[in-house]
C-alpha cells in the first residue's frame, strides 16, 4: 500500500518564510551549509595545526600529557581587610544615573559589584526609559573597562613620552586662559557635542561671560535641527517633538525610525506595543503606516509599508496633507496650494497611499500621529506639524517642548566653526568630545581647518581621529565615572552620579571648563550648585537625595506648549522645497547598528550584534535592493566603487537587502575608523567621505562599477536553519478574533506520546512566555543577556563558522515579494524543554532536568562531545572552541592568533561574579538567569515566604526588553502573568510536533492591516 505524503510539521498556512535570497533561491551553496549544518572548517581549530593533525603528529602518549594545559585555570581570592560600607559579597549594590543618548537621555539603574559597575538597567521611574534600555545603553558598561581607553593626558601626539600629569593638565589649562582672559576671550572657539547638561550650558554661559569674545558651537552626525526649524516655521518658535503614542490609535511615520535611532526610542517602543497588547480576542490595536527608502526596525513592524526612493518621501507627505485637506476638510489654510504643485506625477504614483492613509487620520483625530524623520527637509516637519495640529494630535499624541538648546547642532554650525578657523579668527580650538576630523561633512575638511588653530585641545575618552589632529589631548571620564546632569528630549532632568571613582584620574567636561576659568570646583559641587539656583530652598538637600536616589528631579518634564499653526509660513515653505530628480541611483546616510556615527567603534558587544534587518555584524555595506542588484550584475559580497557625480567615490561591499527601495543604496557610516582601539581596527568602510554639506542625509547622481573583488560578508542570518518549518505564526486582527487559537491549529502532528515519565513540579515551575506582536526585533535583549551572563565574543572569523556564543538570538523573517517583504522576529533562547533531546544523549549528565524544570549545565562535568548540539532541534546551544573570555586577545576578529594585549587588567572587571566564566572546551547556553532565581529564592527564605512571589524574577532579556514581549515566571502560579499568557488561545511551542515540549512557548503575531490598502 503506497503511504501517504508526510505533513507533520508543516505549515498549514500557506505562507513561505524565509532569512535569506540563498534560502528562498535554494542555491546549491545554501543545500550545501544546510547539509553540513556547519561550513568548512567550523569543527576545527583556527590553529595553524589542528587538533586532529596535532595528535596524530606527536602520538597520545604525549599528547595526553599535552591535555592538561586545558584545565581550568586556578584563581586565588583574598578577603577584605576592612569590609566596605554596604557591600555584602553576592548582593549587588543598584545606584541611578542617566546616559545621554541621540538627543535624550535613558533613565538608568547600574548594577555594582564589590565597586565595578556590571550591569545596565532602565530606571522604571524614568520617563525615556520606564525599566528597560536599548542595545547602546546595555553595551555602554563595556566601554568603562576598554583596554583602549585614553588612560592619560598628552601634549601633542599620544606617546609615552608626551603623557602629562593631571596637575600639568590643569596648569595648562589655567594658563591657557589667563591668556584668553587678557584678550577677552577673542580667539576662542569651544564646539560639544550635542548635550542636554544644564550644568555644561551654564559653564558655557560663564565662559561666555569672562571671555565675551569667544563662541561656541555644536555638532552631531545626526542633528535635530531641522525638527527644531520646522517647528519654527509652522509655529513661529523652535520647539522638540516629544511623542505620546500611547495614545495614538494611527501613527503615520514618513523616513521615521522612531523605535530604534530617533526620539526616545525606548518611550516610543514601549509606548507604541502598548497599543498592540491583546490580552483577549476582541481587544482593539493601533495601526502603523511608514513610508521610507531604507529597511528600518521601525519599517518593518508596520501593518503597511510603502517603498519608495528617499528622494520621493517629502512627495508622499505633501500628498496626503492634500488629500486630507482637500477630501476630510482638514484646515491647513493655504498649504493646499503649495502642495498641490508639489511634483504631481509622484502626488499621483501615491495616491492611493495617500488616500487610504488619510482617510484613517482623518477618522481619528486627536487620537492620531504623524511622525517626520530627522533627516527631512525643514518644510516637511513644517508641514507635518500643521498637519498634526490641524488633526487636533498637538498636546495629546504629538507634544511640541521647549527646546533645552536652540542653538544649531548641525552643518549650518558646523560649517560656521570651519570657516572661523579658515579665516584665522581662531587662536585656540577646545573640542569638547565627539570626533569631528571623522564625522564632519567631507567637504569642510575639519582636519586641515583644525591645523589653522595655534592650540586645539582635544577631550574624549579614546584616542581617535580628532586626538591625533590636536597638540593638546585631555582624557576623558567615562559617563559611568563621572558627576554631571541631563535632560531627557520631554524635559526631565537626572543628575549623571558616578558608580565607580574615575579608573584613570580623567577629567569631565566640567572639569576642563572650571580648569580653563581657573576655578577650583569639582564636578559634583558645580552640578548641585545648578539645582541648589534651580531647586534651592530649606528642603534643597532632601531634593537632592531623592534625585539621587530616583535617578530623576521629580516635575521637572517640560509642560506641552500650546500652540497656533501660521499656514502661510508652511506654504511658503513648502514652495521653495528643491525638488530632488532621479539622476542615476540615489545614496542615503544612516546611523550605523554598531557603531552609531563611529563612538561605539571599539565596542565588540557592539560589533558582534547581528544588524537588526541585515543579520550582519563586524562590518557595513551598501545596501542594495535585488532588482538594483541584477540591473548591475551584482550579488552580495561584490566589492563596488560608488561614486558620486559631483565628485567623491567609496570602495565597498555590497549586500542585497529585501525591502531596500530600488535605485537607492543605503549606507551607515561610523565604521571603517582609521584611529581606533583593537576590536574596530580593521572593520568597515568609511562612508563619511560621501556625505557633504550639500547631501547630509540623501544625495542624487551615484553609480555603482564593479571591482572584480569579493569580501566575506559576517551574517547571522543563514545560521541554524529550520528547513521551513513554522516557527513564527501570524495573523491579521479580524481573523484572529475569528479563530483565536489559529497558532495551535497551523501544524498537523500525531498523539504526542512519550517514553519517559512526566516531571512532577511541586515548588516552582519556571517558564516563559514571548509575545511576537510586541517584539520589534531591536536586539536589546541579545546584548543584556550577554552583559548578565559573561557571554564572549568570537570575532567576525568565529561567526563565519558559525560560532558566535549568543545564548539568545532574534531571528529575522521575510514573507512576500522578494524586493518588498514584510518581517517578522523571534528571540530563541534556550526553551527549556520537557523532554529535553539534549539530556538524553550526554554521556556525563552535564545537563540535566532540575526539580523547578530547569534544563541545567553543569560545566565541569562537560567533555564537549557537542552531543546535545547535534540533538537540539533549537540550535540554541553553543561551544567554547577557546577560552574566549579570557585569552590575551585585543582583536576579536583575529581570535587564534596570538596575545597583543592583556584584557584581564580591565576587562574582566565587568564580569558578573554570580555567573561562571566559562572555560574551554564546555557547551553553554540559557539558563532562564538561574543566579536571579536563586536570588530572588534567597531573599523570600529571608523574608519568610512560602514561594518566591511573582515579578520577584526577571531574567536579563525580559527586564531590558524595551516593549515587554518576554514574560518570564512560575507557571505553577496560576495567578502569574506568565502563567496567564500561556494560557492565551494565540500560546503555541514551536517545534511541538518533535514533543520535545518547550517551557518557553510564543504568542502569534498579529497585524492590523488597512483592508482599503490590502484590497489595492
Amino acid at each position: 500500500m503506497k503511504r501517504a505524503p508526510y505533513t507533520y510539521g508543516q505549515d498549514l498556512s500557506g505562507k513561505q518564510y524565509w532569512r535569506s535570497l540563498d534560502e528562498l533561491a535554494e542555491t546549491p551553496e545554501f543545500k550545501e551549509a544546510l547539509e553540513r549544518e556547519f561550513p568548512d572548517g567550523a569543527s576545527e581549530l583556527l590553529d595553524p595545526v589542528t587538533r586532529r593533525a596535532f595528535m596524530n603528529l606527536m602520538g597520545a602518549t604525549v599528547g595526553l600529557a599535552g591535555l592538561t594545559a586545558c584545565r581550568r585555570p586556578e584563581e586565588k581570592i583574598l578577603p577584605y581587610s576592612k569590609r566596605p560600607e554596604d557591600v555584602v559579597e553576592g548582593m549587588p549594590l543598584y545606584y541611578a544615573t542617566a546616559m545621554p543618548f541621540a538627543g535624550t537621555a535613558i533613565g538608568l539603574l547600574v548594577e555594582s559589584h564589590t565597586g565595578r559597575p556590571t550591569k545596565i538597567e532602565g530606571n522604571p521611574r524614568h520617563a525615556d526609559s520606564l525599566g528597560a534600555a536599548n542595545v547602546y545603553a546595555q553595551s555602554s558598561v563595556l566601554d568603562l573597562y576598554d583596554p583602549d581607553r585614553l588612560t592619560s593626558s598628552y601634549e601633542g601626539k599620544v606617546s609615552v613620552e608626551n603623557k602629562r600629569t593631571a596637575e600639568q593638565v590643569k596648569a595648562a589649562l589655567s594658563a591657557r586662559g589667563t591668556a584668553l582672559k587678557g584678550k577677552g576671550g577673542t580667539g576662542l572657539a569651544i564646539l560639544t557635542e550635542a548635550h542636554r547638561s544644564p550644568t555644561l550650558a551654564r559653564q558655557l554661559d560663564e565662559v561666555k561671560k569672562q571671555l565675551p569674545g569667544a563662541k561656541v558651537y555644536r555638532w552631531d552626525a545626526f542633528s535635530r535641527d531641522n525638527v527644531r526649524e520646522g517647528s519654527r516655521i509652522a509655529f513661529g518658535r523652535p520647539l522638540d517633538v516629544s511623542l505620546a503614542l500611547e495614545n495614538a490609535k494611527v501613527i503615520v511615520s514618513v523616513g521615521s525610525d522612531f523605535m530604534h535611532t530617533e526620539g526616545s526610542p525606548v518611550k516610543n517602543a514601549r509606548a507604541f506595543a502598548s497599543g498592540r497588547k491583546l490580552a483577549e480576542a476582541n481587544a482593539e490595536m493601533n495601526r502603523l503606516y511608514v513610508v521610507e527608502s531604507h529597511y528600518t526596525v521601525t519599517g518593518s513592524n508596520a501593518d503597511h509599508r510603502l517603498r519608495i526612493p528617499a528622494r520621493d518621501v517629502p512627495a508622499f507627505a505633501m500628498a496626503l496633507a492634500r488629500e486630507l485637506a482637500t477630501a476630510h476638510g482638514v484646515n491647513l489654510g493655504d498649504v493646499t496650494g503649495a502642495v498641490d504643485a508639489y511634483k504631481p506625477e509622484l502626488v499621483e504614483k501615491t495616491g492611493k497611499w495617500a488616500r487610504a492613509v488619510a482617510k484613517d487620520l482623518a477618522a481619528n483625530r486627536g487620537t492620531s500621529a504623524l511622525i517626520a524623520g530627522d533627516s527631512l527637509p525643514p518644510a516637511v516637519h513644517a508641514v507635518v506639524a500643521a498637519v498634526n495640529h490641524a488633526l487636533g494630535n498637538a498636546g495629546k499624541t504629538v507634544n511640541y517642548v521647549k527646546a533645552v538648546d536652540e542653538s544649531s547642532d548641525g552643518v549650518a554650525s558646523i560649517s560656521a566653526l570651519v570657516q572661523s578657523l579658515k579665516a584665522g579668527e581662531v587662536d585656540t580650538l577646545l573640542i569638547l568630545g565627539g570626533n569631528p576630523v571623522f564625522t564632519a561633512p567631507a567637504d569642510l575638511d575639519f582636519a586641515a581647518a583644525m591645523d589653522k588653530a595655534a592650540v586645539s585641545i582635544f577631550h574624549g575618552l579614546q584616542e581617535n581621529e580628532t586626538a591625533q589632529k590636536a597638540k593638546w589631548v585631555v582624557h576623558a571620564s567615562h559617563y559611568l565615572e563621572s558627576w554631571g546632569d541631563v535632560r531627557a528630549l520631554d524635559g526631565t532632568a537626572s543628575v549623571v552620579q558616578p558608580l565607580v571613582a574615575p579608573l584613570y584620574a580623567s577629567f569631565t567636561e566640567l572639569d576642563v571648563l572650571e580648569g580653563l576659568l581657573g576655578g577650583t570646583r569639582s564636578s559634583h559641587e558645580l552640578v548641585r550648585a545648578t539645582w541648589q539656583a534651580e531647586k534651592g530652598g530649606v528642603d534643597f538637600e532632601k531634593n537632592w537625595r531623592r534625585a539621587l536616589h530616583d535617578g530623576l528631579f521629580a516635575g521637572t518634564a517640560y509642560a506641552p506648549e500650546a500652540v497656533e499653526a501660521k499656514p502661510a509660513d508652511v506654504a511658503a515653505a513648502a514652495r521653495a522645497l528643491v525638488v530632488q530628480k532621479a539622476d542615476g541611483l540615489e545614496v542615503t546616510f544612516h546611523p550605523d547598528s554598531h557603531a552609531w556615527d563611529g563612538k561605539y567603534a571599539n565596542n565588540g558587544w557592539l560589533q558582534e550584534m547581528p544588524d537588526p534587518m541585515t543579520k550582519l555584524t563586524w562590518d557595513n555595506a551598501a545596501f542594495i535592493s535585488k532588482a538594483t542588484a541584477d540591473a548591475n550584475g551584482l550579488r552580495s559580497g561584490d566589492v563596488v566603487t560608488l561614486s558620486l557625480k559631483g565628485g567623491g567615490s567609496l570602495t565597498i561591499p555590497v549586500l542585497i537587502a529585501p525591502g531596500q527601495a530600488d535605485d537607492s543604496v543605503a549606507l551607515t557610516v561610523g565604521q571603517g575608523r582609521k584611529v581606533v582601539g583593537g576590536v574596530g581596527k580593521g572593520v568597515g568602510f568609511d562612508a563619511y567621505g560621501l556625505r557633504k554639506t550639500t547631501g547630509m542625509s540623501v544625495v542624487q547622481g551615484a553609480s555603482l562599477s564593479k571591482t572584480g573583488g569579493r569580501h566575506d560578508l559576517a551574517q547571522t542570518q543563514t545560521h541554524h536553519v529550520m528547513e521551513g518549518r513554522p516557527l513564527v505564526r501570524e495573523t491579521t486582527l479580524e481573523k484572529y478574533r475569528q479563530t483565536p487559537n489559529f497558532a495551535q491549529t497551523m501544524v498537523q502532528h500525531p498523539p504526542l506520546l512519550s517514553l519517559f515519565d512526566d516531571f512532577k513540579y511541586e515548588g516552582h515551575k519556571w517558564g516563559m512566555v514571548i509575545d511576537l506582536t510586541s517584539c520589534i526585533g531591536c536586539n536589546a535583549c541579545m546584548v543584556a543577556c550577554q552583559a548578565e551572563n559573561n557571554i564572549p565574543l568570537v570575532g567576525k572569523k568565529g561567526v563565519l563558522m558559525s560560532r558566535e556564543m549568543h545564548w539568545i538570538r532574534v531571528d529575522r523573517y521575510y514573507e512576500g515579494d522578494i524586493g518588498d517583504p514584510h518581517a517578522v522576529f523571534q528571540p530563541l533562547p534556550c526553551q527549556q524543554c520537557e523532554n529535553a533531546p539534549c539530556e538524553q544523549v550526554c554521556p556525563v549528565a552535564a545537563t540535566t532536568h532540575s526539580s523547578e524544570g530547569l534544563n541545567d549545565m553543569v560545566y565541569n562535568r562537560c567533555i564537549g562531545t557537542r552531543y546535545c548540539a547535534n540533538n537540539c532541534p533549537y540550535k540554541v546551544r553553543r561551544f567554547n572552541f577557546f577560552n574566549y573570555s579570557t585569552d590575551n586577545i585585543t582583536n576579536p576578529k583575529e581570535l587564534g592568533k596570538g596575545p597583543e594585549v592583556n584584557w584581564s587588567t580591565t576587562r574582566e572587571m565587568q564580569f558578573n561574579p554570580n555567573v561562571t566564566v566559562r572555560a574551554r572546551g564546555v557547551m553553554e547556553k540559557c539558563t532562564y538567569c538561574v543566579q536571579r532565581i536563586q536570588e530572588a529564592k534567597i531573599a523570600a527564605k529571608r523574608e519568610q515566604q512560602e514561594r518566591v512571589k511573582d515579578g520577584a524574577v526577571v531574567t536579563a532579556c525580559a527586564q531590558t526588553c524595551p516593549t515587554e514581549a518576554i514574560i518570564f515566571g512560575d507557571l505553577n502560579d496560576k495567578g502569574s502573568r506568565v502563567a496567564k499568557h500561556a494560557a492565551s488561545p494565540r500560546d503555541y511551542g514551536i517545534l511541538a510536533e518533535l514533543n520535545t515540549r518547550p517551557r518557553t512557548t510564543y504568542q502569534a503575531k498579529i497585524r492590523n492591516p488597512n483592508k482599503e490598502l490590502e484590497q489595492a
